[in-house]
């Protein structure tokens, strides 16, 4: 196991996607310091999308390059549990980067004030960098590998980047205009990655609806879920009926982080912040409030 795993991982880093997503993300955190953030959410997506995004293409492609050597690996003393847990491993890479990106930013970026984070806690603050910036490098990669062992389209992960990208991005402009209703508080929790604040105005930044920390735990169960499915492929008997079993309870426990995070902070209404003071949606004198 940990030779292959060692084998898959310098196959994955030698990648041209994601030496190009290693290199852009690089890019973008030289310049997150270069002026203090008006809007979080403008520079923290920036590793989810390259290492979390380019790498579910590059981890897709990876474990797909089996397939070419599929004979010889099957007369191999090796289940393709253990092979699937191997490429699972490379995602550990970027994973390891994502951290890296959140602690600079934590460390390097000025912002404009600490309320640019919004009504969040210190500890919630914390919970939505972790949940934009490191948990999505590593969902993404094993997001493709899961697409691989079960689907033959080479273009499967470049169509499940885009269907993911725009899906985030339709349902944040909807969200916006609808920030109290529920079904919409819904569909923006239901993607692997989401915002929890707005700027509206230049002095004013609106706090959105759901818990953070639930939030995480909804992303890690996705990625529990994916590892699952991918190993269910060439599964059988008992090994099969085994992953099945601890499939359902992953899905069980990853819908109530979802359930969890889209209750979490119901009971407040969207608050909006006016420099250092936090007013309730309403109730501000502020003419951009929604």
């Amino acid at each position: 196991m940990t030779a292959l795993a060692g084998r898959e991982t310098r196959r994955y880093v030698r990648n041209p996607v994601f030496l190009a997503a290693v290199v852009f993300t690089a890019l973008a955190v030289k310049s997150w310091h270069a002026n203090a953030v008006q809007e979080i959410g403008t520079i923290s997506p920036y590793p989810a999308i390259f290492l979390g995004g380019f790498g579910m293409i590059a981890a897709f492609w990876l474990t797909q390059s089996t397939r070419r050597s599929a004979e010889a690996l099957d007369v191999a003393p090796t289940t393709p549990q253990a092979r699937t847990a191997a490429l699972c491993a490379v995602a550990i890479v970027p994973f390891v980067l994502g951290w890296l990106s959140f602690g600079m930013f934590v460390r390097i970026q000025p912002l404009d004030g600490i309320w640019r984070y919004g009504a969040f806690s210190s500890s919630d603050r914390m919970a939505v960098l972790v949940s934009q910036i490191v948990v999505p490098t590593l969902g993404g990669p094993l997001l493709g590998i899961a697409l691989a062992r079960w689907v033959r389209f080479p273009g499967t992960a470049i169509v499940a980047f885009l269907l993911l990208y725009g899906w985030v991005s339709l349902i944040t402009i909807l969200a916006w205009n609808h920030a109290n209703s529920v079904l919409f508080v819904m569909l923006r929790f239901f993607a692997p990655f989401t915002f929890f604040t707005l700027t509206d105005g230049p002095d004013n930044v609106d706090t959105w609806r759901g818990s953070p920390w639930f939030f995480v735990g909804w992303q890690l169960g996705l990625c529990a879920v994916a590892v699952i499915v991918a190993l269910l492929r060439g599964a059988g008997g008992r090994r099969q009926r085994r992953l099945i079993r601890v499939l359902v309870a992953a899905a069980a426990v990853t819908a109530l982080m979802y359930a969890l995070t889209v209750a979490g902070g119901w009971n407040h209404p969207v608050v909006s912040h006016l420099g250092q003071a936090p007013v309730p949606i309403g109730h501000s004198p502020h003419p951009t409030n929604r």
